[in-house]
C-alpha cells in the first residue's frame, strides 16, 4: 500500500515538473499576432497618417528599436500612396505594429478616435507620422504621467530647443491660433499642436466621447476637455525639428481650425449661459 502510494505522488511530482517546463518552454517562444492581442500592453502609440510613404518606416524603426516589445503601434491610415503596404511589411516582422485604415478621410482627431478604439495600453501615446521630437524626448513625455495626467511636447516653454526652424509663417499662425485658443477658453498651455501627446488611459475613455472635432483643432479641444474635467497637464521641453512636407495647408486648414475653435467657443459659452 505504501509503495502504490509512494508510486502516486512520483507521479504527479513528475506531471508537475513536466507543466511546469511547459510553461517555461511557452514562455521562450516568439509571440504571436494573436497572442499581442489579449496582453495587458503597458504603452499604445497612435500615429495618423495621410500619405506618408517617405517618412512613416524611418518612425516605426525608431520606435521599435527604443520601446520594441513593450508597446502596440497603431497607424491609422487613410492613404493612397504605398504608406499601407509599408506598414504592413513591418508588421510581418513586428507584429505589435499595427496597420488600421480607412477608405474616407478621416483627420487627425478622426484617426486618433479610430486607433483608440483598439488599444489596450494603460498610456496612449499620439504622436505626429513624422516623428518632431527626439526619440528621447518621447520617453520623457511618458515619464511625466508619473506626475500628472496629460503630458504635451511643447515648443514654448523654458528648456525647449528648436533643432530646425519651420517657415515664419508657420510659426506666426501656429502662435495666433494658440494664443486665440487660450485666450477664449483659459487652457494655459502654451503650445496645443505640438506632435507628441501622452494619456493615461482612463482619461481619454472619459474625454473622447466629448470631443467633437476631428481636424488639426482636435488636439485643442481634447486638452481643453481634459482641463475641464478637471485632469492635470504638463507641457514637456523637447528637442524639436520642423520637417518638410507637412500635410498641413496653411491656409485652408487654418480658417478651418479658426471655425473650428469658435464653433466650440459659442457652444461652450450657450451651455454655460443655460447653467
Amino acid at each position: 500500500m505504501l509503495a502504490f502510494t509512494s508510486s502516486i505522488s512520483y507521479q504527479r511530482l513528475i506531471s508537475t515538473i513536466a507543466n511546469v517546463m511547459n510553461t517555461l518552454e511557452w514562455k521562450e517562444q516568439p509571440l504571436k499576432l494573436k497572442d499581442y492581442r489579449v496582453l495587458k500592453m503597458n504603452l499604445s502609440i497612435i500615429i495618423p497618417a495621410y500619405n506618408e510613404e517617405k517618412r512613416v518606416k524611418a518612425t516605426l524603426e525608431l520606435l521599435i528599436e527604443k520601446f520594441n516589445k513593450t508597446c502596440e503601434i497603431f497607424v491609422v491610415s487613410e492613404s493612397t500612396d504605398k504608406t499601407n503596404n509599408i506598414v504592413l511589411k513591418l508588421s510581418e516582422i513586428e507584429p505589435f505594429v499595427k496597420l488600421v485604415t480607412s477608405t474616407k478621410r478621416l483627420g487627425k482627431g478622426g484617426a486618433f478616435k479610430k486607433g483608440f478604439k483598439s488599444t489596450h495600453g494603460k498610456t496612449v501615446l499620439l504622436l505626429d507620422s513624422d516623428l518632431p521630437v527626439l526619440i528621447s524626448d518621447v520617453e520623457k513625455v511618458i515619464r511625466s504621467l508619473n506626475k500628472v495626467d496629460v503630458a504635451v511636447a511643447s515648443r514654448e516653454v523654458e528648456g525647449t530647443r528648436i533643432v530646425v526652424y519651420p517657415p515664419l509663417i508657420r510659426v506666426f499662425a501656429g502662435k495666433v491660433f494658440s494664443k486665440l485658443f487660450n485666450l477664449l477658453f483659459d487652457l494655459k498651455v502654451k503650445d496645443t499642436q505640438c506632435g507628441c501627446k501622452a494619456f493615461k488611459r482612463e482619461v481619454l475613455e472619459k474625454v473622447i466621447p466629448a470631443v467633437e472635432s476631428n481636424g488639426f483643432e482636435f488636439d485643442a479641444e481634447l486638452l481643453f476637455k481634459c482641463k475641464k474635467l478637471g485632469y492635470i497637464i504638463k507641457e514637456v521641453p523637447v528637442n524639436w525639428s520642423y520637417k518638410k512636407d507637412s500635410k498641413l495647408n496653411l491656409f485652408k486648414d487654418t480658417i478651418s481650425m479658426g471655425k473650428g475653435v469658435i464653433r466650440l467657443w459659442l457652444k461652450t459659452y450657450v451651455a454655460m449661459q443655460n447653467n
